[in-house]
């Protein structure tokens, strides 16, 4: 167990110390402590958009998937989507289904990007947040739990929108 410091910043999630060292952790009253609250700050931001990341690619790639198998061609389905409410990053900048963008990872065999391992452990740094701030977060746990999943099934090196890949894979066995 994690003890809390004499100059602990109040309201820090206990999760949070581990994102920075404990050098970083800002002092009682100077400016390096501001800069320091910052620092946690936007660690605290990230932590929330990359589970916002990982939940909409999950979403995309489930959709995508669903798509294909009701006989809809991926290029076509991409278009309507983005010119729909569904419309998001992951479809529009980044889709995760091979052949239907160039200079993405699904357009190199999922290879670059933003590993599944380190989505991984961004959700398991939401998680522990949100269990420490008692916010309930049940799409990033299962997304937690779906690249976890993922990292234990060869995939952790691979980009985060390997998802689609790994959710075709399953639905064959």
């Amino acid at each position: 167990m994690i003890k809390w410091r004499l100059n602990h910043p109040p309201g820090l999630p206990l999760s949070l110390l581990g994102v920075l060292p404990w050098a970083q952790l800002p002092p009682r009253s100077t400016c390096v402590g501001a800069a320091s609250l910052a620092k946690l700050t936007f660690m605290a931001a990230k932590i929330c958009n990359n589970m916002l990341l990982a939940i909409g690619m999950i979403g995309t790639a489930e959709t995508m998937n669903l798509g294909l198998r009701l006989g809809l061609d991926p290029k076509l389905l991409t278009q309507v989507l983005n010119m729909s409410s569904g419309r998001c990053w992951s479809s529009d900048t980044y889709n995760p289904v091979p052949g239907v963008m160039e200079g993405v990872p699904s357009a190199n065999n999922y290879l670059g990007g933003f590993g599944t391992m380190l989505m991984a452990k961004d959700l398991g740094l939401a998680q522990s947040t949100a269990t420490d701030t008692k916010t309930p977060i049940p799409l990033g746990s299962l997304a937690h739990q779906l690249y976890r999943t993922m990292c234990a099934r060869g995939y952790a090196n691979k980009d985060f929108s390997s998802i689609f890949q790994f959710l075709r894979e399953e639905e064959s066995q």
